[in-house]
This record gives structure tokens, sequence and C-alpha cells, in this order.
């Protein structure tokens, strides 16, 4: 389908700037929620899920500057656990609202966006 799926190669993830993170619950509200940015021109979607999301972020020491990274880290581990998945949408600046605004409309949830050095929640 559109995305790249994120494998475990005991590589250590990069700082997510430039991207909208969420969780989506089930892999068919993940496959509506990819062919809706996809069609709407956001063609760079990746996901982890499953034991080997967790291992990728537990990897993950740090991000830029504050705790808030930690707190969204946290989340997203315990999002896995639970059989979610984490979306990460590459979006240019002046089109993060757009980006949330679908995610959000096909069933994604607490939405984040990494910016340069700022850390924005979009949704719950």
């Amino acid at each position: 389908m559109g995305f790249e799926k994120i494998r475990d190669e005991g590589q250590t993830l990069g700082v997510p700037v430039g991207k909208v993170l969420g969780i989506v619950d089930t892999r068919a509200e993940f496959d509506d929620v990819v062919q809706a940015l996809r069609s709407a021109g956001f063609d760079t979607i990746t996901a982890i899920s499953g034991e080997e999301g967790v291992q990728l972020l537990e990897r993950v020491s740090t991000f830029f500057f504050s705790d808030l990274e930690s707190r969204v880290l946290n989340r997203h581990i315990e999002e896995l656990k639970a059989g979610h998945i984490v979306i990460g949408i590459e979006t240019p600046s002046d089109r993060v609202e757009e980006a949330v605004s679908i995610a959000e409309q096909h069933g994604a949830r607490r939405l984040v966006h990494f910016g340069l050095l700022a850390i924005t929640w979009h949704t719950k």
C-alpha cells in the first residue's frame, strides 16, 4: 500500500523533525489513513508496530530539548504494546494542519507535529 514499515535492524531512530506522528488502532483504519493521505499528496508515510516497534522506540534515548519528547515516546511504546500502530507522515510546515485533519478524519489520534524547534500537539 503506500507506506514503509520500519524494521528493527538494531538502528537508533532519528528525531522525527518534519513529521506528524499519530496512533492508529487497527490495520483497517491504518490502511484508510494511508490511502487518504496519499490521495492528498503526502507520499512519505512510515509505520512501526508490534514488539519490533517497541524495541525500536526503547532504544531512543533523547530527542532535543524537553521532557515532552519522553512523554510522547513513552505513550507510543504503550500504544504499541496494546497492539496499535504508530504512523509517521512527512509533512511540509505549510501543510501540517491539512495532514492532521486528514489523518484525524480517517481514524488517527494523538497527533503531534515535530517541527524544527517546536513540538505541537494537535489532537488528544
